[in-house]
């Protein structure tokens, strides 16, 4: 038996392990652009790589006896949701790393507590305390701070845009966690998950279809090799991961350990795909992780 000491740092390793193969999404979007691949064809591949496993784990959950069955409500409020999050955000975030390096794209990311802070409060009346709102202002003033250094780097080729795409995905994003809680208790994350990326990978296989026939198969082999790094290392193993090392650590741990994400996201950009590093972008940068740490800290906002 392990102490709990013991199995909260496991938990801890299993967090950081995720954050860092999800952080490996945008290096490995930005190499397979390289070979000429649309967007849409970048999601299709993901999806299609990915979904044999979310097969295979649904089929094994659907085994054991605390089996849930979904009423048609349920069935269309998780599909829903999961186009919303792994298609559509999706397609916002891999569209606007044409645009932005990867070390911004995955900083914008990181401020969606905020945009789920405004969202609860908004839509189900939750306060927002004082030092909620002294941790958003850190965390926009540390997005501002980057732009102002990333502004100087010829690694962009429109931080505007591309940052508004990724603001776009992360504002979607932040819909899907907002709504999520009552049915992934009811059905299990690791199900729930899996129902909404098989959910997501139906209009995604469409669209490419629609949009590149079966050009899909027709790229070089170096583009399916990435596609399944994609899938397997930057989607199934962190999505499977993050949910047991949340239900080891608990939520608030979990969103203060996310920090790990825009750092090695930072390092693997600068050491695969070349991009520069400002002390101007670093100072940013901490104080976005800053104000996100606060907001995991202080995350149960009073009703």
């Amino acid at each position: 038996m392990f102490s709990p000491r013991s199995r909260f740092i496991f938990g801890v390793l299993i967090l950081v392990i995720a954050n860092i193969c999800f952080s490996a999404k945008a290096i490995l979007v930005k190499l397979l652009y390289r070979y000429d691949i649309d967007t849409v064809s970048v999601i299709a591949l993901r999806m299609l790589f990915s979904m044999p496993f979310y097969i295979a784990a649904i089929i094994y959950l659907s085994k054991r006896s605390n089996n849930v069955r979904l009423r048609p409500r349920e069935w269309l409020a998780i599909s829903g949701l999961g186009i919303l999050s792994y298609y559509i955000s999706s397609m916002l975030d891999f569209w606007g790393l044409q645009y932005v390096t990867a070390g911004v794209e995955r900083l914008v990311l990181f401020t969606y507590p905020t945009m789920v802070l405004v969202l609860s409060a908004v839509l189900f009346k939750r306060r927002i305390v004082r030092i909620q709102y002294i941790a958003m202002a850190l965390t926009y003033l540390g997005i501002v701070l980057v732009f102002v250094a990333e502004k100087g780097f010829g690694m962009q080729t429109d931080l505007v845009r591309g940052a508004l795409l990724v603001f776009g995905c992360a504002f979607t994003y932040s819909f899907y966690v907002v709504f999520t809680g009552e049915d992934v208790h009811k059905v299990g994350s690791v199900k729930f998950t899996s129902y909404a990326v098989l959910a997501a990978t139906v209009p995604a296989l469409v669209q490419s279809l629609i949009y590149n026939g079966l050009d899909i198969f027709r790229y070089p082999m170096e583009v399916y090799y990435l596609s399944g790094w994609l899938a397997v290392v930057a989607t199934v193993i962190p999505t499977f991961l993050i949910v047991e090392g949340i239900r080891i650590v608990g939520a608030n741990n979990s969103g203060i350990i996310g920090f790990v994400g825009p750092v090695s996201t930072i390092a693997l950009g600068y050491f695969i795909l070349q991009e520069p590093i400002s002390t101007l972008q670093l100072a940013g940068t901490a104080v976005v992780i800053t104000g996100v740490g606060l907001l995991s800290w202080f995350g149960k906002t009073p009703a």
